[in-house]
Protein backbone atom coordinates (compact mmCIF):
# COMPACT_ATOMS: atom_id res chain seq x y z
CA UNK A 1 0.00 0.00 0.00
CA UNK A 2 1.34 3.44 -0.90
CA UNK A 3 2.68 5.53 1.99
CA UNK A 4 0.28 8.39 1.18
CA UNK A 5 -2.73 6.10 1.42
CA UNK A 6 -1.44 4.63 4.70
CA UNK A 7 -1.09 8.11 6.16
CA UNK A 8 -4.60 9.06 4.99
CA UNK A 9 -6.00 5.99 6.71
CA UNK A 10 -4.17 6.87 9.91
CA UNK A 11 -5.45 10.46 9.82
CA UNK A 12 -8.98 9.17 9.19
CA UNK A 13 -8.96 7.53 12.64
CA UNK A 14 -10.17 9.82 15.40
CA UNK A 15 -8.04 8.27 18.16
CA UNK A 16 -4.29 8.95 18.48
CA UNK A 17 -2.22 6.28 16.67
CA UNK A 18 1.58 5.80 16.97
CA UNK A 19 3.84 3.43 15.01
CA UNK A 20 6.93 2.74 17.15
CA UNK A 21 10.08 0.72 16.95
CA UNK A 22 10.35 -1.98 19.63
CA UNK A 23 12.63 0.46 21.49
CA UNK A 24 9.89 3.15 21.53
CA UNK A 25 11.11 5.52 18.79
CA UNK A 26 8.26 7.21 16.91
CA UNK A 27 8.20 6.29 13.22
CA UNK A 28 4.78 7.56 12.19
CA UNK A 29 1.72 9.22 13.75
CA UNK A 30 -1.75 10.39 12.72
CA UNK A 31 -3.23 13.86 13.11
CA UNK A 32 -4.87 13.01 16.45
CA UNK A 33 -1.51 11.85 17.85
CA UNK A 34 0.17 15.08 16.69
CA UNK A 35 -2.42 17.07 18.64
CA UNK A 36 -1.90 14.87 21.66
CA UNK A 37 1.88 15.42 21.90
CA UNK A 38 1.82 18.98 20.56
CA UNK A 39 3.52 18.50 17.18
CA UNK A 40 5.61 16.20 15.00
CA UNK A 41 7.81 13.95 17.17
CA UNK A 42 8.95 11.60 14.39
CA UNK A 43 12.33 10.07 15.25
CA UNK A 44 12.00 10.96 18.93
CA UNK A 45 11.47 8.53 21.77
CA UNK A 46 7.86 8.28 22.89
CA UNK A 47 9.04 8.40 26.48
CA UNK A 48 10.07 12.05 26.04
CA UNK A 49 6.36 12.92 25.79
CA UNK A 50 5.33 10.84 28.82
CA UNK A 51 5.31 11.06 32.57
CA UNK A 52 5.13 7.27 32.69
CA UNK A 53 8.31 5.81 34.24
CA UNK A 54 10.74 4.58 31.49
CA UNK A 55 10.95 1.07 33.02
CA UNK A 56 7.16 0.64 32.80
CA UNK A 57 7.16 1.85 29.20
CA UNK A 58 9.98 -0.55 28.14
CA UNK A 59 8.29 -3.48 29.86
CA UNK A 60 5.00 -2.77 28.11
CA UNK A 61 6.75 -2.40 24.70
CA UNK A 62 8.48 -5.78 25.19
CA UNK A 63 5.13 -7.44 25.77
CA UNK A 64 3.68 -5.75 22.68
CA UNK A 65 6.62 -6.79 20.46
CA UNK A 66 6.08 -10.43 21.34
CA UNK A 67 2.49 -10.75 20.04
CA UNK A 68 0.21 -9.57 17.28
CA UNK A 69 -2.73 -9.53 19.70
CA UNK A 70 -3.52 -6.20 21.42
CA UNK A 71 -1.77 -5.70 24.76
CA UNK A 72 -3.54 -3.27 27.09
CA UNK A 73 -1.71 -0.67 29.07
CA UNK A 74 -1.90 2.87 30.41
CA UNK A 75 0.31 5.86 29.59
CA UNK A 76 0.47 9.32 31.16
CA UNK A 77 1.00 11.95 28.44
CA UNK A 78 2.30 15.47 29.01
CA UNK A 79 -0.15 18.04 27.67
CA UNK A 80 1.19 20.83 25.39
CA UNK A 81 -0.73 23.42 27.42
CA UNK A 82 0.48 21.97 30.71
CA UNK A 83 -0.64 19.17 32.96
CA UNK A 84 -1.00 15.49 32.11
CA UNK A 85 -3.57 13.24 30.54
CA UNK A 86 -3.95 9.55 31.31
CA UNK A 87 -4.93 7.41 28.32
CA UNK A 88 -5.56 3.74 27.94
CA UNK A 89 -3.47 2.19 25.19
CA UNK A 90 -3.38 -1.01 23.18
CA UNK A 91 -0.20 -2.14 21.47
CA UNK A 92 0.51 -4.98 19.03
CA UNK A 93 3.38 -6.11 16.79
CA UNK A 94 3.24 -5.29 13.08
CA UNK A 95 5.63 -6.57 10.42
CA UNK A 96 6.13 -4.34 7.37
CA UNK A 97 6.83 -5.62 3.87
CA UNK A 98 10.58 -5.06 4.29
CA UNK A 99 10.64 -7.24 7.37
CA UNK A 100 10.93 -4.38 9.88
CA UNK A 101 9.00 -4.94 13.10
CA UNK A 102 6.93 -2.03 14.39
CA UNK A 103 4.56 -1.66 17.29
CA UNK A 104 1.17 -0.07 16.61
CA UNK A 105 -0.14 1.89 19.60
CA UNK A 106 -3.79 2.92 19.79
CA UNK A 107 -4.81 5.39 22.50
CA UNK A 108 -8.30 5.50 23.98
CA UNK A 109 -9.80 7.89 26.51
CA UNK A 110 -9.66 6.61 30.07
CA UNK A 111 -13.01 6.21 31.80
CA UNK A 112 -12.34 9.14 34.13
CA UNK A 113 -11.64 11.40 31.16
CA UNK A 114 -14.65 10.03 29.29
CA UNK A 115 -16.87 10.76 32.27
CA UNK A 116 -15.38 14.25 32.57
CA UNK A 117 -16.12 14.99 28.93
CA UNK A 118 -19.64 13.65 29.28
CA UNK A 119 -20.13 15.77 32.38
CA UNK A 120 -19.03 18.88 30.48
CA UNK A 121 -21.43 18.11 27.64
CA UNK A 122 -24.32 17.61 30.06
CA UNK A 123 -23.48 20.89 31.80
CA UNK A 124 -23.41 22.68 28.46
CA UNK A 125 -26.77 21.20 27.48
CA UNK A 126 -28.23 22.25 30.84
CA UNK A 127 -26.94 25.78 30.34
CA UNK A 128 -28.47 25.95 26.85
CA UNK A 129 -31.80 24.61 28.14
CA UNK A 130 -31.77 27.19 30.95
CA UNK A 131 -31.07 29.99 28.46
CA UNK A 132 -33.94 28.77 26.27
CA UNK A 133 -36.30 28.72 29.25
CA UNK A 134 -35.29 32.26 30.11
CA UNK A 135 -35.89 33.44 26.54
CA UNK A 136 -39.24 31.64 26.47
CA UNK A 137 -40.23 33.28 29.74
CA UNK A 138 -39.29 36.72 28.41
CA UNK A 139 -41.25 36.12 25.20
CA UNK A 140 -44.32 34.96 27.13
CA UNK A 141 -44.10 38.01 29.39
CA UNK A 142 -43.79 40.34 26.37
CA UNK A 143 -46.75 38.61 24.68
CA UNK A 144 -48.85 39.03 27.84
CA UNK A 145 -47.98 42.75 28.01
CA UNK A 146 -48.79 43.21 24.32
CA UNK A 147 -52.12 41.42 24.75
CA UNK A 148 -53.08 43.72 27.62
CA UNK A 149 -52.01 46.80 25.63
CA UNK A 150 -54.01 45.61 22.61
CA UNK A 151 -57.13 45.11 24.71
CA UNK A 152 -56.71 48.56 26.19
CA UNK A 153 -56.20 50.08 22.72
CA UNK A 154 -59.30 48.34 21.34
CA UNK A 155 -61.31 49.48 24.35
CA UNK A 156 -60.24 53.08 23.83
CA UNK A 157 -61.00 52.95 20.09
CA UNK A 158 -64.45 51.56 20.88
CA UNK A 159 -65.09 54.33 23.43
CA UNK A 160 -63.89 57.02 21.01
CA UNK A 161 -66.16 55.74 18.24
CA UNK A 162 -69.11 55.74 20.63
CA UNK A 163 -68.24 59.29 21.68
CA UNK A 164 -68.11 60.45 18.06
CA UNK A 165 -71.43 58.72 17.31
CA UNK A 166 -72.95 60.60 20.25
CA UNK A 167 -71.58 63.91 18.97
CA UNK A 168 -72.96 63.26 15.48
CA UNK A 169 -76.35 62.30 16.92
CA UNK A 170 -76.47 65.50 18.97
CA UNK A 171 -75.53 67.57 15.92
CA UNK A 172 -78.25 65.89 13.85
CA UNK A 173 -80.87 66.75 16.47
CA UNK A 174 -79.75 70.36 16.76
CA UNK A 175 -79.46 71.30 13.10
CA UNK A 176 -82.42 72.81 11.27
CA UNK A 177 -80.98 72.30 7.80
CA UNK A 178 -82.14 69.21 5.92
CA UNK A 179 -78.99 69.11 3.80
CA UNK A 180 -76.73 69.33 6.85
CA UNK A 181 -78.80 66.67 8.59
CA UNK A 182 -78.48 64.33 5.58
CA UNK A 183 -74.69 64.78 5.51
CA UNK A 184 -74.39 64.19 9.26
CA UNK A 185 -76.63 61.13 9.12
CA UNK A 186 -74.57 59.65 6.27
CA UNK A 187 -71.33 60.26 8.18
CA UNK A 188 -72.82 58.85 11.36
CA UNK A 189 -74.03 55.74 9.51
CA UNK A 190 -70.53 55.14 8.13
CA UNK A 191 -69.02 55.58 11.57
CA UNK A 192 -71.48 53.05 12.97
CA UNK A 193 -70.45 50.54 10.30
CA UNK A 194 -66.76 50.95 11.15
CA UNK A 195 -67.62 50.75 14.84
CA UNK A 196 -69.51 47.49 14.34
CA UNK A 197 -66.48 45.91 12.62
CA UNK A 198 -64.12 47.18 15.31
CA UNK A 199 -66.42 45.96 18.09
CA UNK A 200 -66.44 42.49 16.52
CA UNK A 201 -62.63 42.36 16.63
CA UNK A 202 -62.64 43.62 20.21
CA UNK A 203 -65.21 41.07 21.38
CA UNK A 204 -63.54 38.10 19.65
CA UNK A 205 -59.98 39.24 20.57
CA UNK A 206 -58.96 38.75 16.92
CA UNK A 207 -56.49 41.23 15.46
CA UNK A 208 -55.63 39.85 12.04
CA UNK A 209 -58.89 38.18 10.96
CA UNK A 210 -62.59 37.76 11.72
CA UNK A 211 -65.33 35.37 10.70
CA UNK A 212 -67.07 36.54 7.53
CA UNK A 213 -70.43 35.23 8.77
CA UNK A 214 -70.05 37.00 12.12
CA UNK A 215 -68.95 40.15 10.30
CA UNK A 216 -72.06 40.21 8.10
CA UNK A 217 -74.32 39.50 11.08
CA UNK A 218 -72.80 42.35 13.12
CA UNK A 219 -73.03 44.84 10.23
CA UNK A 220 -76.60 44.01 9.29
CA UNK A 221 -77.67 44.13 12.94
CA UNK A 222 -76.29 47.67 13.21
CA UNK A 223 -77.88 48.68 9.89
CA UNK A 224 -81.26 47.24 10.89
CA UNK A 225 -81.37 49.45 13.99
CA UNK A 226 -80.77 52.63 12.01
CA UNK A 227 -82.91 51.75 8.98
CA UNK A 228 -86.04 51.03 10.99
CA UNK A 229 -88.68 48.26 10.95
CA UNK A 230 -89.95 49.08 7.43
CA UNK A 231 -86.73 47.69 5.93
CA UNK A 232 -86.10 43.97 6.03
CA UNK A 233 -82.55 42.74 5.49
CA UNK A 234 -82.37 39.18 4.15
CA UNK A 235 -78.89 37.89 4.87
CA UNK A 236 -76.97 34.85 3.63
CA UNK A 237 -73.30 34.26 4.45
CA UNK A 238 -70.76 31.51 3.88
CA UNK A 239 -68.29 30.92 6.69
CA UNK A 240 -64.80 32.18 5.93
CA UNK A 241 -62.03 34.39 7.31
CA UNK A 242 -61.64 38.10 6.53
CA UNK A 243 -58.38 39.91 7.21
CA UNK A 244 -58.41 43.20 9.09
CA UNK A 245 -57.18 44.89 5.88
CA UNK A 246 -60.41 43.89 4.14
CA UNK A 247 -62.84 44.15 7.07
CA UNK A 248 -63.10 47.93 7.38
CA UNK A 249 -63.31 48.80 3.63
CA UNK A 250 -65.91 46.04 3.22
CA UNK A 251 -67.92 47.42 6.15
CA UNK A 252 -68.08 50.83 4.46
CA UNK A 253 -68.91 49.28 1.07
CA UNK A 254 -71.78 47.28 2.58
CA UNK A 255 -73.08 50.34 4.40
CA UNK A 256 -73.12 52.42 1.20
CA UNK A 257 -74.75 49.71 -0.90
CA UNK A 258 -77.51 48.99 1.63
CA UNK A 259 -78.14 52.70 2.22
CA UNK A 260 -78.41 53.31 -1.54
CA UNK A 261 -80.70 50.30 -1.96
CA UNK A 262 -83.06 51.56 0.76
CA UNK A 263 -82.99 55.13 -0.50
CA UNK A 264 -83.33 54.49 -4.23
CA UNK A 265 -84.49 50.90 -4.64
CA UNK A 266 -87.35 50.46 -2.18
CA UNK A 267 -90.74 51.88 -3.04
CA UNK A 268 -91.78 54.22 -0.26
CA UNK A 269 -88.68 53.32 1.76
CA UNK A 270 -90.11 49.93 2.73
CA UNK A 271 -89.31 46.42 1.55
CA UNK A 272 -86.51 43.88 1.51
CA UNK A 273 -82.82 44.17 0.66
CA UNK A 274 -81.03 40.89 0.03
CA UNK A 275 -77.39 40.61 1.12
CA UNK A 276 -75.15 37.65 0.23
CA UNK A 277 -71.52 37.17 1.22
CA UNK A 278 -70.18 34.07 -0.50
CA UNK A 279 -66.73 32.64 0.23
CA UNK A 280 -64.81 30.13 -1.88
CA UNK A 281 -61.28 29.76 -0.59
CA UNK A 282 -59.73 33.23 -0.78
CA UNK A 283 -62.40 34.50 -3.19
CA UNK A 284 -65.19 36.66 -1.70
CA UNK A 285 -68.36 37.81 -3.43
CA UNK A 286 -70.69 40.42 -1.88
CA UNK A 287 -74.10 40.85 -3.49
CA UNK A 288 -76.62 43.53 -2.50
CA UNK A 289 -79.98 43.49 -4.33
CA UNK A 290 -83.22 45.37 -4.00
CA UNK A 291 -86.61 44.87 -5.75
CA UNK A 292 -86.86 48.40 -7.09
CA UNK A 293 -86.83 49.75 -10.65
CA UNK A 294 -83.10 49.12 -11.16
CA UNK A 295 -80.48 51.49 -12.53
CA UNK A 296 -80.64 52.89 -16.03
CA UNK A 297 -77.43 52.35 -18.00
CA UNK A 298 -77.13 56.03 -18.88
CA UNK A 299 -78.19 57.25 -15.44
CA UNK A 300 -76.06 60.12 -14.16
CA UNK A 301 -78.28 61.17 -11.30
CA UNK A 302 -77.79 61.15 -7.60
CA UNK A 303 -77.90 57.38 -7.17
CA UNK A 304 -75.17 56.86 -9.75
CA UNK A 305 -72.92 59.40 -8.01
CA UNK A 306 -73.64 57.66 -4.70
CA UNK A 307 -71.54 54.74 -5.93
CA UNK A 308 -68.45 56.94 -6.10
CA UNK A 309 -67.33 56.08 -2.57
CA UNK A 310 -67.95 52.40 -3.26
CA UNK A 311 -65.75 52.54 -6.37
CA UNK A 312 -62.96 54.19 -4.39
CA UNK A 313 -63.19 51.58 -1.64
CA UNK A 314 -63.20 48.80 -4.24
CA UNK A 315 -59.95 50.17 -5.68
CA UNK A 316 -58.47 50.15 -2.19
CA UNK A 317 -59.61 46.54 -1.74
CA UNK A 318 -58.53 45.47 -5.23
CA UNK A 319 -62.13 44.45 -5.88
CA UNK A 320 -64.23 44.19 -9.05
CA UNK A 321 -67.51 46.16 -8.99
CA UNK A 322 -70.36 45.19 -11.27
CA UNK A 323 -73.85 46.77 -11.49
CA UNK A 324 -76.71 44.69 -12.94
CA UNK A 325 -80.48 44.95 -13.34
CA UNK A 326 -82.18 41.72 -12.32
CA UNK A 327 -85.64 42.18 -10.79
CA UNK A 328 -84.21 45.34 -9.31
CA UNK A 329 -80.69 46.67 -8.89
CA UNK A 330 -77.99 44.11 -8.12
CA UNK A 331 -74.53 45.27 -7.05
CA UNK A 332 -71.75 42.65 -7.06
CA UNK A 333 -68.34 43.15 -5.42
CA UNK A 334 -65.70 40.45 -5.93
CA UNK A 335 -62.27 40.44 -4.30
CA UNK A 336 -59.50 38.17 -3.10
CA UNK A 337 -58.49 38.18 0.54
CA UNK A 338 -55.64 35.88 1.59
CA UNK A 339 -55.87 35.00 5.27
CA UNK A 340 -52.97 32.60 5.82
CA UNK A 341 -50.97 32.41 9.06
CA UNK A 342 -47.88 33.99 7.54
CA UNK A 343 -49.69 37.22 6.82
CA UNK A 344 -49.21 39.86 9.54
Amino acid sequence: MAAGIEQSLLDFLQEPIFLLTPQGRIMRTNAAALRLVGGDRTGEDLGSSLETPPDELRAWLRRCSGTSSPVAGQLLFRQPEGGTRCLRVQGARLREAGGQVLIAVRCTVAEADRFSLLKKEVAQLNAEAHARRQRQSLLEEALHRNTIMLRELNHRVKNNIQLMVGLFSAAIRETGSKEVKDVLQAANQRLLAVGAAQALMYETQQVSRVSSAAFLEALTRTLSVTLGPEVRLEVSATEGQLTSDATFPLALILNELVTNAVKHGLRGGAGAVRIVLDVKGDEFTLIVQDDGPGIATAETGRRSSGLGLVRGLCRQLGAELRVENHNGARIIVRFTDCCDEARP
